[in-house]
């Protein structure tokens, strides 16, 4: 991964994720400085996911039609112009704009999602893929370990529309970056398809693969119950570990740290091992930290605490080694012309019910506690690692 295209893609991608990850801490303090309400700042990440179900066919359709690069390039100068509707927020009033802002910023993101995986795989040879699935899942990662404080602090420090600026300006580097790439990329010949027909290729093509077919058919299985971790840990923390909420960032650092050493090591896991038998992996690997949350969850215990941090760094490990192999899987087993619509196809499914996940694990744990959802997600997890053992172990070209 050494080519000036493949470095140009990267900087791109990453420095891009930077602002959005920096925009997204302080777009929430500042709906919670506004309103005074947890509820309407949990909102805006709604708002942010929200647009995918709806624009993420039309998304795939239009990164598979068009030049890839030019897509991301214009979704990124888009972003960047709508970014300035913020300007006119001033008060609890206005807050519907911040939403909106949010909305139409969450779906270009998700075209320039469709576009990115799509060029992603014209920047990187097939056996290079698993590597920049890798290094991409580190960086991002590492990000979670400071970005949050530096979206808090400027916003404390200067302002919202100091946080704003610094997201328009990672869009502008992004774009230069892009601007610098040369690929030649291919398209689909369409011979008269109806536009229907083709925005469905990515749907049709997931079912037709055994592989595709079988990767998501797990991941959804163990999507149904993992948005119930988003509420069950703070009331582990609070509840379980008799801590203050605040600590729960604590837990979020463990994450991001066994998630950069995940994404360190998932290429050369992917090469030993096979894609499938490491997304498998992960998944067993999230039910052994799941309990592992479940044995340390007591108050007032050096001992416990100690086996939650280390529940969280190993949470954090077998997500991003399940989230690497499972993409790298999808982008080997799907042509470069259908590599959007397969992308907006998984995003579509996979975010509605990872949504639905979230809202249903927030009553459970409201009534039953944190113990039984935590169980279900365990229960999950096993289940997809049964339906992917018995399927292909590896995807990965010969070298």
């Amino acid at each position: 991964m050494t080519s000036r295209n493949s470095w140009l893609y990267m900087g791109g991608t990453l420095v891009s994720t930077f602002g959005d990850k920096v925009l997204f801490i302080a777009a929430a303090i500042w709906v919670r400085t506004l309103t005074g309400s947890n509820a309407d700042a949990g909102l805006t990440f709604f708002f942010y996911i929200a647009p995918a179900v709806v624009v993420g066919p039309v998304a795939g359709l239009i990164a598979d039609r068009l030049p890839r690069r030019w897509v991301l390039i214009t979704t990124d100068a888009m972003a960047a112009i709508v970014l300035l509707g913020l300007l006119g927020v001033h008060g609890p009033s206005t807050l519907w704009l911040i939403y909106l802002v949010i909305a139409v910023y969450g779906g270009l993101a998700t075209i320039g999602s469709a576009a990115g995986v799509g060029l992603r795989t014209t920047v990187f040879r097939d056996e290079q893929l698993a590597s920049a699935n890798g290094l991409i899942s580190t960086v991002s990662e590492g990000m979670r370990l400071f970005v949050p404080l530096v979206g808090a602090g400027l916003f404390v420090a200067a302002g919202a529309m100091a946080v704003v600026s610094v997201d328009i300006g990672s869009f502008l580097i992004a774009i230069v970056l892009l601007v610098g790439l040369r690929v030649v990329e291919e398209h689909e010949v369409t011979n008269g398809v109806h536009w229907v027909a083709q925005m469905m290729g990515g749907v049709r093509h997931i079912i037709a693969s055994p592989v595709l077919g079988c990767l998501t058919l797990a991941v959804v299985i163990l999507l149904a119950t993992f948005g119930f971790l988003e509420t069950a840990i703070f009331a582990l923390v609070t509840d379980g570990l008799n801590r203050s909420a605040p600590f729960i960032g604590v837990l979020m650092a463990a994450q991001g740290i066994g998630a950069i050493a995940a994404g360190l090591t998932s290429a050369m896991a992917i090469r030993r091992l096979g894609e499938l038998r490491v997304v498998s992996g992960g998944m067993l690997m999230i039910a052994l930290s799941s309990t592992v949350l479940l044995l340390g969850a007591y108050p007032d215990s050096i001992l416990a605490l100690l086996v939650v941090l280390l529940g969280a760094v190993l949470i954090g490990a077998s997500v991003t080694w399940l989230l690497v192999a499972a993409n790298t899987a999808i982008q080997l087993s799907t042509p470069h012309r259908l590599m959007g619509r397969v992308d907006a196809a998984l995003n579509v499914v996979l975010s509605g019910v990872q949504s639905i996940s979230i809202a249903l694990g927030a009553g459970l744990v409201g009534l039953l506690g944190f113990r039984i959802p935590i169980a279900l997600v365990i229960a999950s997890a096993l289940m997809g690692m049964i339906i992917l053992l018995y399927k292909t172990p590896s995807l990965t070209p010969e070298s």
